[in-house]
């Protein structure tokens, strides 16, 4: 009679700690779907590379889900916005919907990124430029069984040293002319392009925001302009090929991915020297608002100080 009453009361005993085990078991699996709906998920890590110009890592192998680098920030080099560099396995989703203070604006580099902008859902193919004001509700995603996407984006001001700080969860409404924030300028063919600079405007002060991005396409042998500076950060972010960046008195070669962060001061231009055609983005950050001041000062190299006149 003892030794059934033993093996009654363990087997009771088991079922109760297997019963608990699977509500507990039930409970974290609510909780944890709870916190993948409401929080706001993002794979960041920062490029640690010191100096003007930083190669995206594109060699890494690539999971499940979004990785994004932040090449350029508030804590590594770039004072005036966040400069990421995102990669979309098939099927992935950037974070769930949500709003920024900053605006968010986005360059689609290889495969089509799905976005939605309050309730309206587009398809942005490589060269479309996507430009979020603040207070958007926004969320983006690779619907493509097979083919990873790219994107370039850029999160200005910065507002913030940390950058989740600023994202905060959206509910879906109704976005006014949501198509407006979707912008295909046509990026010119090989064969259409013209010596020097050939540039597709996306974003600036007459399309509603204070930093200006373009893609600028070069010829092989094209030059930019005559070394100059401005008051304002510029960016180059290599899309296609590879320009020579001179950056005051060094010369930098800027191959695919690869980024140019130019501060205020530093006397700069770009030119083509390869075989191909090159494709760089460009932001201006931010862009002057007076189009009557210059938006580059020549600078001319004359001798070495000391040397006579």
């Amino acid at each position: 009679m003892r030794c059934r009453f033993v093996a009654g009361l363990s087997m009771a005993i088991a079922v109760s700690v297997t019963a608990a085990v699977a509500q507990q078991s039930a409970i974290n699996g609510s909780q944890g779907k709870a916190r993948r709906q409401g929080a706001l998920e993002w794979a960041l890590k920062v490029n640690e590379t010191r100096g003007p110009v930083r190669a995206a890592d594109v060699s890494s192998r690539l999971g499940k889900e979004i990785s994004s680098e932040i090449l350029g920030g508030p804590t590594n080099g770039a004072d005036a916005a966040y400069l990421i560099f995102t990669r979309m396995p098939p099927g992935a989703h950037g974070p769930s919907l949500f709003t920024l203070p900053d605006d968010h604006l986005y360059l689609v580099l290889e495969g089509k990124m799905g976005v939605q902008i309050g309730t309206d859902k587009f398809v942005a193919e490589p060269f479309a430029g996507v430009v979020i004001p603040p207070g958007i509700p926004h969320e983006v995603w690779n619907d493509d069984t097979t083919a990873e996407t790219r994107v370039f984006e850029v999160i200005a001001p910065g507002s913030s040293r940390n950058v989740m700080a600023i994202l905060k969860p959206a509910q879906p409404r109704k976005v006014e002319n949501a198509a407006q924030y979707i912008r295909s300028p046509k990026v010119p063919a090989r064969n259409d392009l013209k010596p020097g600079l050939n540039g597709a405007r996306f974003a600036g002060r007459d399309l509603g925001t204070a930093e200006q991005m373009r893609i600028d396409s070069t010829l092989p042998g094209s030059a930019g302009p005559s070394p100059h500076v401005h008051k304002f950060t510029q960016v180059y972010f290599e899309t296609e090929g590879e320009t020579t960046l001179t950056y005051g008195l060094l010369t930098y070669r800027l191959p695919k991915y690869s980024i140019a962060i130019i501060p205020p001061g530093v006397v700069h231009t770009n030119s083509n020297k390869t075989n191909a055609v090159e494709r760089h983005a460009v932001l201006l950050l931010n862009e002057p608002p007076d189009r009557a001041e210059p938006f580059d000062v020549e600078v001319e190299f004359k001798r070495n100080v000391g040397e006579p006149k």
